[in-house]
């Protein structure tokens, strides 16, 4: 078993503006209109490059696939699907795409969701590839999920007593090997968040007896590299965030209905 941990300082981000944010976002999808197939926005501007085929809008089993720039026909190599659409409860959705390749086709699936969105509690996201054609196919697919427990990463970013599990927690399969990372924050004395990343990689089948001799030949390297890729992150996160807690839920939504319409 291989181990890594590491650790960032991040700007924080108010739980309330957050809320708001989550708030707008299903606000802006609720007062989205359909005439046919076509959406416009609580506005009336014309939603382009995408289309409703099936369902009620929001409803569970929706079905929204991007348009062709092309000939403005449905892109049938891409599907969303809303699985549920709740406030109260639960919203989830589930996007799957295909690469049609005929020496390599390929299939993924992912899905995410939310309880609720009234007062969020839970986020998760999960994600499937599948591969074909060849032997080695089987080896270029795997599945991946991340689960945020929010009540825990508030709880953990304060000052009182702390969570027993770290909120944030993943794992990623791959036929020769497992990932399984968490992530746990704490205050900062300057009141920004010490986020603490801990990964350990076990090997799978044939790549078991091997992971020992991969990690004491590249085990420094690759440390360095996944230290490296989250100090990245870190700074980019430090230098968007400030600007965007800034913004309120409602101006956000309002940029986001911009970007949806393109230049």
């Amino acid at each position: 078993m291989a181990r890594f941990r590491h650790t960032v300082t991040l700007t924080p981000v108010p739980r309330r503006w957050l809320e708001s944010c989550v708030a707008a976002l299903h606000d802006l999808a609720e007062g989205t209109d359909v005439e046919g197939a076509r959406l416009r926005l609580p506005d009336g501007r014309p939603v382009p490059g995408l289309a409703l085929l099936g369902g009620r809008h929001l409803g569970p089993g929706a079905r929204y696939r991007p348009l062709r720039e092309e000939d403005g026909e449905p892109d049938t190599d891409q599907c969303l699907t809303v699985v549920s659409w709740d406030r109260r409860r639960e919203t989830a959705l589930e996007v799957v795409t295909v690469d049609g390749d005929p020496d390599r086709r390929s299939h993924l699936v992912c899905a995410l969701g939310l309880t609720s969105a009234e007062r969020p509690r839970e986020a998760w996201l999960s994600a499937t590839l599948r591969t074909n054609g060849g032997k080695r196919a089987k080896h270029l697919g795997g599945t991946g999920c991340l689960h945020l427990d929010l009540g825990r990463w508030w709880q953990s970013t304060g000052h009182g007593r702390h969570p027993s599990r770290a909120p944030l927690s993943g794992t990623l399969t791959h036929p020769l090997a497992r990932v399984a990372v968490t992530v746990e924050p704490r205050p900062a004395p300057d009141g920004r968040w010490r986020v603490t990343v801990r990964a350990r990689l076990k090997g799978r089948s044939v790549a078991r007896p091997l992971l020992p001799l991969a990690t004491a030949v590249l085990g420094r390297r690759a440390r360095r590299a996944c230290a490296e890729a989250l100090d990245r992150a870190a700074a980019a996160w430090n230098a968007q965030v400030p600007e965007l807690v800034r913004k309120d839920g409602e101006r956000l939504g309002a940029e986001l209905a911009d970007a949806l319409l393109g230049p």
